[in-house]
C-alpha cells in the first residue's frame, strides 16, 4: 500500500510540476530542474521498478491531457535521470558518474529524437533549431516591444537579444546537455537530503568533489581549437566548453564549500556566500578557474606548517 500510495503521489506532484511549466514560459526551465525527483525518490525508496511505472503512468497522463507530443517530450528530458539515475545508484555507480552516464543517454535520446523528427519536417536538425530560436526572438522582441522603453535603452535589448541569440545557435547541443546534466546533479543533490531516507547515495562528498586530471586536457584543447579557421571545429570547441566549464565550475564550488566546513561557517553565511558566487561578476568565472587550477595546486591538501 504505502508502494502504491508512493508511486500515485509522485505521478500527482510530476504532473503538477509539468502543468506549471507549461504555463510559465521561461520560468519553466527552473521547475524542469525538480521534475525527475519525485519519482526518483520513489525508485530510491521502493525499487527502481516502482520508479518505471510511475514514469509510464505520467506519460500516459500526459498523453491524455496534452497529446503524444507533450508525453514523448516528458520521457526524453526527464524519464532516464527518473529511473536510470536510481538504477546505477543503486547498482553501486558513484554519483558522479551516474550523473554523467544519465547526461550522456539523455543527450543521445534527444539528438535521436531531433534528427527523427527534423527528417519528418523535412528539414535539417540546424534548420529546426535555428526556427525555434528565431521564434522565441520574436516572441521576446514583442514584449520588449509593448513595454514602450525608451529607445536607446530598447536597441540595447535588441543586440543583446540578438547576441544570446546568435550563441544560442553555436551552442545549442552544448547548452542543451548542460541542462540535463543539471537536471541529474538537482535530482542526486535532492536524493541525498531527502527525509526518511532508507538508502544510501554512492560516491564521495561533495566537498571532496575532484574530476580527472585527463579531463582538464580536453579544456585547454578545445580552448585552442576555438583559434582554429574551421567553422566546423570552432562549433564543436565552443560546444565542449559548454559543457566541461560547468563541470570545473561545480568542482570549485566543492572547494568552496570545503573551506566553508573547515571554517565552521553557519548555514546563513554559506547561503549568502553561494548567493554572491552565482550573481557577482566576475565571481562565477573566479570560482570556475579555481575547479581549472586545482589540478596543479590541489587547494584542499593539507598544508604543512614550518616553523
Amino acid at each position: 500500500m504505502n508502494r502504491l500510495l508512493a508511486i500515485l503521489l509522485g505521478c500527482v506532484v510530476t504532473n503538477s510540476l509539468l502543468l506549471s511549466a507549461s504555463t510559465l514560459g521561461p520560468v519553466s526551465a527552473f521547475l524542469n530542474m525538480f521534475m525527475a525527483i519525485p519519482l526518483a525518490y520513489v525508485g530510491m525508496r521502493y525499487g527502481v521498478g516502482s520508479a518505471l511505472v510511475g514514469v509510464t503512468l505520467t506519460a500516459a497522463i500526459q498523453y491524455a491531457v496534452a497529446g503524444y507530443y507533450s508525453s514523448g517530450l516528458y520521457l526524453i528530458q526527464f524519464s532516464v535521470a527518473t529511473f536510470g539515475l536510481p538504477w546505477l545508484l543503486k547498482v553501486g555507480i558513484s554519483w558522479l558518474r551516474s550523473v554523467l552516464i544519465c547526461t550522456l543517454c539523455t543527450a543521445v535520446l534527444a539528438g535521436g529524437f531531433a534528427a527523427g523528427y527534423a527528417a519528418r519536417q523535412e528539414m535539417t536538425v540546424t534548420e529546426m533549431v535555428n526556427q525555434y530560436i528565431d521564434k522565441e526572438v520574436a516572441s521576446a522582441r514583442s514584449i520588449y516591444d509593448q513595454a514602450e522603453l525608451p529607445k536607446d535603452q530598447l536597441d540595447n535589448l535588441y543586440l543583446l537579444l540578438d547576441s544570446t541569440a546568435d550563441f544560442f545557435r553555436q551552442a545549442f547541443w552544448g547548452l542543451a546537455t548542460t541542462a540535463f546534466m543539471l537536471l541529474s546533479l538537482m535530482t542526486v543533490g535532492l536524493l541525498k537530503v531527502a527525509p526518511h531516507r532508507t538508502y544510501a547515495v554512492p560516491g564521495c562528498m561533495f566537498h571532496h568533489l575532484k574530476l580527472s586530471e585527463y579531463l582538464v586536457w580536453v579544456l585547454i584543447a578545445a580552448g585552442f581549437s576555438l583559434l582554429i579557421k574551421q567553422p566546423v571545429v570552432q562549433l564543436l570547441a565552443l560546444n565542449c566548453l559548454t559543457v566541461i566549464l560547468p563541470l570545473y565550475f561545480l568542482q570549485g564550488i566543492a572547494i568552496i564549500t570545503f573551506f566553508f566546513r573547515k571554517k565552521a561557517f553557519s548555514t546563513l553565511s554559506r547561503v549568502f556566500g553561494y548567493l554572491l558566487i552565482l550573481v557577482v561578476n566576475p565571481l562565477p568565472l573566479l570560482v570556475t578557474a579555481m575547479g581549472v587550477f586545482d589540478m596543479w595546486f590541489d587547494f584542499r591538501k593539507p598544508r604543512v606548517k614550518t616553523t
